[in-house]
Parts: C-alpha cells; structure tokens; sequence
C-alpha cells in the first residue's frame, strides 16, 4: 500500500479524524480523540505505526522482521 492507500483505509472506518499535531510529516488519525496510527510521510523514513496490544505485538515481531517496536509509542518497560 502507497500512503494514499493508508489513508483512505484509515478514514473509511467510523469516526475517524487526521491531523498533523507534530509536524508536517506525521499524519495521525484518531477516533475518538484517541490516536491509533501515525503515518509517516517523510522522504527519508517512511513508515507507519500502529496502537496495537502488547502481546499480539511481541508475536507479530516474532513472525515478520519488519514488524519493529516504535521508540515513541512503546510504554512497556522491558530489564
């Protein structure tokens, strides 16, 4: 999927906002006022991040090497 395809995919399910809070290169859609994906359209990192639970990310990081934690949206704590 190109970026316009994520983002028509994001918008067509319920309630969903976009917005740039951060900057110009980093569309976040909401539902509810609660993020769930941030897509990044830089030129030099492109990407996107999804709110996901934290189990079925640990399995899905196990099974696809392209599935890679996000330094900003991680909240688990891991010695």
């Amino acid at each position: 999927m190109n970026n316009e395809e994520i983002r028509e995919y994001c918008l067509a399910k319920p309630g969903v906002t976009e917005s740039l809070p951060f900057n110009d290169t980093a569309l976040v859609f909401k539902v509810m006022d609660k993020m769930f994906a941030l897509l990044d359209l830089s030129e030099d990192s492109r990407g996107i991040t999804l709110k996901c639970d934290p189990e079925l990310a640990l399995e899905l990081r196990e099974q696809y090497p392209e599935v890679t934690p996000a330094y900003h949206f991680n909240k688990v704590i891991i010695f």
